[in-house]
């Protein structure tokens, strides 16, 4: 009974009940109207305004608060532009499947040959509801990934990196990390990149003006958000406070996480020091992971614990959801972290990257 469980329940779990859950969201997103909801309302038409030359951002005076904000840095909207050729009901299907391909690219690229590990990890709450909202995260990963495999690729990591945070501006540790590795030129590259992917605001709003948007959408949105901050507002601090506490954790996490070099810490900074963070953003912390961890273990189905709770928007913020998402992911990142400390003399795949660049090095 034992054998012949041994065989039959990791299929049933990590196959068929992960191709039970997609459809079934699939099925409820579409019916309810959820299904890729800010891709359709936000980042779709704002592609549309930047291909007709029209201003797409909000005025000063508009209230962020409610209704879709076309406030997504314009290379999102470049990006996506290709996909206005498309009904938006097709569209939204092409992102959705274009996500999840890319989340299991990364794991692949880093490594991880374990079926299981793809099973365990499409059920994290941040990867399924994905499906739901399409805020590019798992295209993020993809891109965290590569950077990971080409950091001593001076062109091709500090391009992807800059790519990336002109996507989402929140992963700009990912290039303090490639400098604590002593990839100046990767680090420099991808600072400037990133940099200039706000030159394409120019022709509709100043870069400052810009700025002041994207900190009213963070007033308008972070107590809500799934980070120290929110959870401290939702247990009733302060807001001096809270955010006191939030920054100075932040730079904590990234002063240590130069220190020892660690991708798991940079990625942990990032989501830490983000005004804003949603569900989705924690799919990041797979690629760290599945950097040290490629084959199956019970960390990769603990974010499964995260399954269910509402992906992002406002008033989604209840203190013991949020407790729960960081209380997961801490455990997601120090066990990552632990391994990374614990690997150097472990040949695994890319681990070099622990280890600052010589003299020696192309």
């Amino acid at each position: 009974m034992r054998a012949a469980a041994a065989k039959i329940v990791p299929p049933l779990a990590l196959i068929v009940v992960p191709v039970i859950a997609y459809v079934n969201m699939f099925h409820l997103a579409r019916s309810n109207g959820t299904f890729a909801i800010d891709f359709r309302n936000e980042i779709y038409p704002e592609a549309q305004q930047l291909l007709r030359g029209q201003n797409p951002f909000p005025s000063a005076t508009a209230d962020l608060r409610h209704g879709s904000n076309h406030i997504w840095p314009p290379l999102v909207g470049y990006a996506a532009a290709p996909l206005t050729a498309l009904p938006p009901a097709a569209a939204e299907v092409v992102i959705a499947v274009f996500g999840i391909a890319c989340f299991g690219a990364a794991l692949w690229i880093v490594g991880v040959r374990d079926w299981r590990v793809y099973g365990a990890a499409s059920l994290w709450g941040s990867v399924i509801g994905e499906m739901r909202v399409a805020h590019l995260s798992l295209i993020l990963c993809l891109l965290a990934a590569i950077v990971w495999r080409t950091r001593a690729r001076t062109a091709v990591a500090g391009l992807t990196l800059g790519f990336a945070i002109g996507l989402k501006f929140f992963v700009w540790p990912l290039a303090v990390w490639l400098a604590s590795l002593r990839r100046w030129w990767e680090a420099g590259i991808a600072a400037a990149t990133g940099a200039a992917t706000l030159l394409l605001l120019l022709p509709f709003v100043g870069i400052l003006e810009y700025v002041r948007l994207l900190r009213r959408l963070s007033a308008a949105f972070d107590q809500d958000a799934y980070s120290p901050y929110g959870l401290l507002i939702q247990a009733g601090a302060g807001s001096t406070v809270a955010r006191g506490v939030w920054l100075a954790l932040g730079a904590a996490v990234l002063a240590l996480a130069w220190r020892r070099r660690s991708f798991a810490l940079f990625v942990a900074a990032a989501l830490l020091l983000s005004p804003i963070v949603w569900l989705d953003y924690f799919a990041l912390t797979a690629v760290p992971l599945a950097v040290v961890r490629p084959t199956f273990s019970w960390v990769w189905l603990l974010p499964v614990l995260t399954f269910g709770i509402p992906s992002s928007g406002a008033g989604i913020g209840l203190t013991t959801q949020t407790l729960r998402v960081l209380a997961v992911f801490a455990v997601v990142v120090w066990y990552t972290e632990r391994r990374e400390r614990h690997a150097s003399g472990v040949a695994l795949p890319g681990l070099d990257a622990l280890a600052p660049r010589t003299a020696a090095d192309p």
